[in-house]
């Protein structure tokens, strides 16, 4: 009787080891970096990680990583819904030679990145890389001299990009879409600037499926190529422009096969004004598109209900 009492308490010793032990590396709603944290630590208020990359593995999915206090926390890929949020102090990223943030997500999760400063060095590639599915909110960021693009939109599933308070400068393209398959997405960008790239948002079709887009209270300018531009090879686009600035660059508006609606906007400044080779193009006449080299492409009017 005594045996069988002993290994019951044995038993129950061993159980409670293993349960504190995964308790210890169970993952945290919410974890913290810091300029001065080591990604040996359990990324906690009181002992932070150092980086993004040493901070996601110990942070649950949908959960959220906090900058603590300024600094660097280095390249990072994202396979699964999260939060990082930096707005309070200085978080940032820099690169070179490689991409800055890659979300790789499955279908259905949400990515929200908030409050960061991203550097390319003009040699990183993209500042953020989207190559999954899902949902991604950016959100107050500052992306500068990348290679590629500020930010690259390339889902391979069903996707929607959220950008607003942004500044995308000096970088091959500001915003760049170019889905990988026929799955649609929807891009909605409020309240950016687009400054002084190759290009400033360009929207693709390649692989079919359709591309709902809306830009609105939006300055895109001093860009070599366009300042906006949508173009089918396969698929559809729908573009609204709204209440936006396109400024000193190489052509004002693009458009090479989409559906084009424009309203209340300022395209001027600009080598040409608008371009069409293909698609539709359409004013609510209400737009100011004057002191181009050439205005380019008359406008037709949107037909009301």
């Amino acid at each position: 009787m005594r045996n069988i009492a002993l290994l019951g308490k044995l038993l129950g010793a061993a159980f409670a080891l293993t349960f504190l032990a995964g308790a210890a590396h169970a993952q945290a709603t919410r974890t913290w970096v810091s300029g001065v944290g080591d990604d040996a630590n359990p990324c906690s208020r009181t002992a932070p990680c150092k980086t993004f990359a040493g901070a996601i593995s110990k942070t649950a999915t949908d959960g959220e990583i906090n900058c603590l206090d300024p600094g660097g926390f280095g390249a990072v890929t994202i396979g699964k819904g999260l939060t990082i949020n930096c707005e309070n102090t200085l978080g940032s990223v820099l690169v070179s030679g490689v991409n800055a943030i890659v979300v790789n997500t499955p279908a259905g999760s949400i990515v929200t990145l908030k409050g960061i400063e991203i550097e390319g060095l003009k040699t990183g590639l993209n500042g953020i890389s989207y190559i999954g599915a899902g949902i991604l909110h950016v959100h107050k960021v500052q992306i500068r001299k990348f290679a590629t693009s500020a930010i690259n939109f390339s889902p391979n599933g069903v996707a929607e990009l959220y950008v607003s308070e942004a500044y995308l400068t000096d970088s091959g393209a500001g915003l760049i879409s170019t889905p990988s398959t026929a799955a649609n997405t929807t891009i909605v960008v409020h309240n950016i600037r687009v400054e002084n790239n190759s290009n400033g948002i360009v929207i693709n079709r390649t692989a079919g499926g359709g591309t709902q887009a809306s830009i609105s209270e939006s300055t895109s300018a001093g860009n070599t190529g366009v300042g906006v531009g949508a173009t089918v090879t396969s698929g559809a686009i729908n573009l609204m422009l709204q209440s936006n600035i396109l400024h000193n660059n190489g052509t004002g508006l693009n458009n090479g096969g989409a559906t084009v609606k424009v309203g209340n906007s300022v395209i001027t400044g600009n080598t040409t004004g608008v371009a069409s080779s293909g698609g539709t193009t359409q004013s609510y006449k209400n737009n100011q598109i004057n002191e181009n080299g050439s205005d380019g492409t008359p406008l037709t009017q949107v037909q009301f209900n």
